[in-house]
């Protein structure tokens, strides 16, 4: 939106009547909600998308497990080496 289109808005509101301005309100209430679901997804949908593309390149729990006890094993030998 430009600044002059802005500037007309305020002006036009400045001639409405409280009753009018309620109005006009109520109407900017009733847009809100929809300009946002138009254009922001929500977290589900990004989550499904991103769970979906990267399926096939994240590991199985027992592999993650298997990889996790590996590096503690690591972690237990480094520490050991330095204790002594």
């Amino acid at each position: 939106m430009t600044l002059q289109t802005q500037q007309k808005i305020v002006t036009g509101l400045s001639y409405l009547n409280s009753h009018q301005l309620a109005e006009v309100y109520d109407f900017i209430e009733f847009l809100r909600p929809k300009y946002k679901q138009k254009f922001t997804p929500s977290n589900t949908d990004i989550i499904d998308s991103l769970c979906g593309k990267y399926r096939d390149k994240l590991p199985s729990s027992e592999e993650f497990a298997r990889a996790k006890q590996i590096e503690i094993k690591q972690e237990e030998r480094k520490w050991q080496r330095m204790t002594k």
